[in-house]
C-alpha cells in the first residue's frame, strides 16, 4: 500500500501540469461544467461546504463566485499553493479557506460543522475504505446535508476501444482490476482503488442514504485523446449533449469515465 507521503509526492509532481492536462482541455472543461450543474443544484449561497481533494482550486472558486463559503483540503501543498495564487487576484478569495489536509486526516476537523461536502474527479478513489471516510463526515454533517462525490467509473468503453486500437488490452481493461497503482496517471506513484456504486453505498451506510447517481463522460472521449480529436470541437460538443441526456439512463449512467453520487446525511 502506497503511504501518505509518497502520494503527496506524486501529487505535488502532478500539480505542475494538472491544468493542462485536464481542466484546461475541452473535453475535461465539458466534464466539470457536468459536475457544476449538481453543484449549483445541491449547494447554495451561505453555506459552508467541505471540498476533498481541491486540487488548483477551480471549483472551489465556482462555488464562491455563487457566494458558497468554502473550506478547500489536499494532500498536496504544491496543488494549495497554486489554488492559493488562483484566489489571491479574485474578488471572492475571502470564500475560500485552503488546507493542506489528506483525506483519510479529516478526523483533525473535529466538531467543525459543515453544510456539505464534495469530491470532484476520483480523489475519493484514493481511499480503501470509504467506511472511514463516511464516519469522519458524519461528525461534520448535520442531517439532511448533502456529499458529492464523483469517482472513476468501472466500465468506460471509450477507453476500452482506445486501447484496443493501439494493441494494449492491459491499458484497455484495467478498470475491471479491483486496484492497481499509476494507470491513471503519468508515473506509477499512486494507488487507486475501483469499487461499483453498490460497494460505495454499503461503506457509506447507514450514516448516509444514496439519492442518486449519474455518468459523467458517456459519450465524450477520454481527455488524453484530445490531441486526436482537436478538430472535432463542434463534435465533441455534441457529445456533451448526448452526455447529459444518458447521464441518468439506468443503462448508461454507470458507463462514463466517471460516476457522480449523490448521498444525505441521516439519523442524528
Amino acid at each position: 500500500m502506497i503511504d501518505i507521503k509518497t502520494s503527496r509526492a506524486y501529487w505535488d509532481v502532478a500539480a505542475e501540469t494538472y491544468d493542462h492536462d485536464f481542466p484546461e482541455t475541452l473535453i475535461g472543461t465539458l466534464q466539470r461544467e457536468q459536475v457544476w450543474r449538481q453543484l449549483d443544484r445541491v449547494f447554495h449561497p451561505g453555506q459552508r461546504i467541505l471540498e476533498l481533494n481541491c486540487g488548483t482550486g477551480l471549483d472551489a472558486m465556482h462555488l464562491a463566485k455563487r457566494g458558497v463559503q468554502v473550506l478547500a483540503c489536499d494532500i498536496s501543498p504544491r496543488m494549495i499553493e497554486l489554488a492559493n495564487r488562483r484566489m489571491t487576484s479574485s474578488s471572492v478569495r475571502s470564500r475560500v479557506e485552503l488546507r493542506v489536509l489528506p483525506i483519510q486526516d479529516l478526523h483533525v476537523l473535529g466538531d467543525e460543522l459543515v453544510d456539505g461536502t464534495f469530491s470532484n474527479f476520483s480523489g475519493l478513489n484514493c481511499v480503501k475504505d470509504l467506511s472511514l471516510v463516511s464516519e469522519n463526515l458524519a461528525r461534520i454533517l448535520r442531517p439532511g446535508s448533502r456529499v458529492l462525490a464523483c469517482m472513476i467509473g468501472r466500465f468506460y468503453a471509450w477507453e476500452i476501444v482506445w486501447y484496443l486500437a493501439q494493441a494494449n488490452p492491459k491499458k484497455a481493461f484495467r478498470r475491471f482490476r479491483r486496484s492497481g497503482t499509476g494507470g491513471f496517471n503519468k508515473t506509477s506513484q499512486v494507488e487507486v482503488y475501483l469499487h461499483t456504486v453498490a460497494e460505495i453505498t454499503r461503506m457509506f451506510a447507514p450514516r448516509f442514504r444514496l439519492r442518486g447517481h449519474k455518468g459523467i463522460g458517456i459519450a465524450l472521449p477520454p481527455c488524453y485523446a484530445e490531441r486526436r480529436f482537436s478538430h472535432l470541437s463542434a463534435a465533441i460538443r455534441a457529445l456533451a449533449k448526448l452526455d447529459r441526456l444518458l447521464a441518468v439512463v439506468p443503462l448508461f449512467r454507470t458507463m462514463g469515465d466517471c460516476v457522480l453520487l449523490e448521498f444525505e446525511r441521516v439519523g442524528s
